[in-house]
């Protein structure tokens, strides 16, 4: 390990650069034409799964959200917001990604702050209600709460807060008044809330953020209080100066310190073309207070990065050291099936990025050697290794294409990354060219794991092509298709049998892309595969899926949001067979408008599994909404509900008890005190009564 006095000596030199490396971007830009799409553009991390983008009119409670489509070259997104903004209104936005080294923002301060956009125009009336949330067809991420996990969505800060701010109140009360079958002990009063503290300012040059938010809950769960801080931060902006500490997200490079939720100190000047970045933080997520302001011991990571821009900054340069430790043990809410080892070491970093021929060549590397112990419990050596990366990305016109290679050393490490995997190489790759009714694209991945060859450790090579095509049938209505395809050999010292360790793989997927503006969407999907064992288990498999999903808008009082999906698993020797059908339905309907409202949730899922076995369950919920924002004249929400809900699920047999035996004669009868096995019952229905405030 790096000495103190090193590490104490990189923190005060990194306070006289600033960190302009590049970052990851995100826009919203006005419409073109009154009336027409606001364009969404962002650029993320390869392997970025979805972008989202939630928005809002100042002075409304709630967002909405809508998706950006990933472009051919893995990095840029785009896409379309179909609803109608009203004219001259303030929009606030922001957006969530999801890379792969977690959940990340744009801004970094969401959702505690936001960027802002001024439509043109003249604000006819006072915005009410939100603008339905319209998602792009195709491949659609995960369902995102907003961003309050509180009974409402009227408590975030950083928008146009309501007329009584800076304190908001969120509640949510269940009282469970029928159950069919209930169980002995089980609660039927359940509360939950939280109290929020929000204030920003904006004047002279200068910003103040303050954010803090108290959560409670009468039904704890493990050895959690009823009482629990959410979140607390603090941020102060000043010519370039800004310091905050608390939660926050923080990020430098993919070798060192990654996006994640943190805690702690940090420090950032964004002058002009130097600046410095110091920050003091913890590796792990702590409850309570603690490393609120100064890290844990044992769970802490200090560092700083330095830069510079030439060329009006379209060549930048940045130097990042880190240095620390970290043991999962400290974590909050720590759930693994393994013991987790506690880590050390220090790791630095040069990385450059690069703009050129009017931003049309984009170069990107990395270069970081680290000092490190991967289970520092067992008196492990320090060992020293590297990592490097290089990409680059081409666009000119229609046509784009990407190249990039990874190299990691089979001993680097850095603590700055939760799960980092070392002993690998990675080359990627991909071309594209869009129009505006048809596009193509074509990526491929070579993938090698353990290439030294070290001894007990598992050997692998991936690789996968993909072709892909989107064809623009009319103005609203888009096919897609693609191509897959790939290979894998694995030497698994644990089990060389395991079956696909070494395979081959083939697929199609097919689909349609429905938009109907303003506010409907419907995706159509197909997928077939094949996969074949090339290893010592001579064993094939196919499937196929099919799948239906989207929103609907009929009219301005009804939302639908089907899903349906059907799968098919073959497998060979023996002809197994495996079938799933799952079918959801979420609606939204406005009985009378702001007043009475009613919302449908519900599925159902089928298993045939391959011993003929049906395995069904299904859910309905349905609650009945009443309004009373009226009541609080516009200083917070409120309503009442009924809410209804029935389950299916395949009856399970209890183990027998002693003594329960029922006794009788004659054949067939029970012996008196016999064991007898319990059943209990799939089906169930509550009816329960609900209040939700937010002030």
């Amino acid at each position: 390990m790096i000495d103190r006095s090193l590490r104490a000596f990189t923190l005060a030199a990194t306070a006289a650069c600033i960190a302009v490396a590049a970052e990851d971007g995100f826009e919203l830009k006005p419409p073109s034409a009154p009336g027409g799409p606001l364009q969404g553009t962002a650029t993320a991390p390869a392997g970025t799964e979805w972008v989202v983008v939630f928005y809002r009119v100042a002075g409304e409670e709630e967002f909405s959200s809508f998706n950006l489509d990933a472009g051919p070259d893995g990095v840029s997104y785009a896409g379309q917001l179909l609803a109608t903004v009203p004219s001259g209104a303030k929009l606030e936005y922001y957006a969530a990604l999801r890379t792969p080294s977690g959940i990340k923002y744009l801004p970094k301060e969401a959702p505690a702050a936001f960027a802002s956009l001024q439509m043109p125009g003249t604000l006819a009336a006072p915005a009410t209600g939100t603008g339905a949330a319209q998602a792009q067809a195709g491949q659609a991420p995960p369902v995102l709460m907003g961003p309050d996990t509180g009974a409402g969505t009227g408590s975030v800060p950083g928008g146009q807060p309501p007329v009584h701010g800076p304190i908001y109140v969120d509640g949510a009360y269940e009282r469970v008044a029928h159950h069919q079958n209930p169980v002995p002990g089980e609660p039927r009063n359940l509360a939950s809330g939280q109290i929020r503290f929000a204030y920003q300012k904006d004047e002279a040059g200068q910003q103040v953020l303050l954010n803090a938010r108290v959560v409670y809950t009468n039904q704890p769960f493990g050895g959690q209080t009823r009482w629990s801080l959410g979140d607390l931060q603090a941020a102060y902006a000043v010519d370039g100066h800004k310091v905050q500490l608390g939660d926050m997200v923080v990020q430098e490079s993919e070798f060192t310190l990654a996006g994640a939720g943190r805690r702690g100190l940090d420090y950032a000047y964004a002058g002009q073309p130097l600046g410095a970045h110091l920050f003091a933080l913890n590796t792990q997520a702590h409850s309570g207070t603690e490393g609120l302001v100064w890290p844990v011991k044992g769970s802490e990571v200090y560092g700083g990065s330095l830069g510079y821009g030439w060329l009006n900054g379209n060549l930048r340069a940045k130097v990042v050291f880190l240095s620390g430790k970290d043991d999962p043990a400290t974590a909050m809410n720590l759930v693994s099936a393994y013991a987790p080892t506690v880590r050390d070491g220090s790791t630095g970093a040069l990385v450059l990025d690069g703009r050129f021929f009017d931003s049309r060549l984009a170069l990107s590397g990395e270069y970081a050697r680290s000092l490190f112990t991967k289970d520092l419990l067992n008196e492990a050596s320090h060992f020293s290794d590297q990592a490097w990366r290089l990409s680059g990305f081409w666009a000119d016109g229609p046509f784009t294409a990407q190249l990039g290679y990874h190299d990691v050393g089979r001993d680097f490490g850095t603590v700055g990354v939760a799960f980092f995997v070392g002993d690998r190489r990675t080359l990627n790759g991909s071309v594209g060219f869009n129009r505006a009714t048809w596009s193509l694209s074509a990526t491929a991945i070579d993938e090698r794991t353990n290439p030294t060859g070290q001894p007990g450790l598992d050997q692998a090579w991936n690789q996968s092509e993909s072709l892909d095509a989107r064809v623009g049938l009319t103005q609203t209505l888009f096919w897609r298709v693609g191509l897959r395809q790939a290979h894998q050999e694995a030497e698994l010292i644990s089990n060389p049998l395991i079956p696909f360790s070494n395979s081959k793989r083939s697929g199609l997927t097919t689909g349609f892309d429905l938009v109907l503006p303003p506010a409907s969407s419907l995706a159509f999907n197909a997928q077939f595969d094949r996969l074949r064992s090339e290893g010592a288990s001579d064993t094939t498999g196919s499937s196929t899926t099919f799948s239906l999903g989207g929103s609907l808008a009929l009219g301005q009082r009804v939302r639908l949001s089907p899903n349906l999906s059907w799968s098919r698993t073959l497998s060979d020797p023996g002809d197994q067979k495996t079938t799933m059908e799952n079918a959801f339905l979420n609606a939204d309907v406005a009985l009378i408008p702001g007043i009475l409202g009613f919302l449908l949730n519900g599925g159902i899922s089928r298993t045939v599994l391959v011993t003929g076995e049906v395995m069904e369950n299904s859910v309905a919920e349905g609650t009945l909404r009443f309004f009373l924002d009226t009541f609080l004249k516009g200083r917070g929400r409120a309503s009442l509900g009924l809410k209804g809900r029935y389950t299916h699920t395949p009856s399970l047999m209890a183990p027998p008890l002693a003594g329960t035996g029922t006794g009788g004669t004659g054949t067939g009868g029970t012996t008196p005190g016999a064991p007898v096995a319990v059943v209990i019952p799939g089906n169930d229905n509550t009816v329960s009564i609900l209040l939700n405030i937010s002030y």
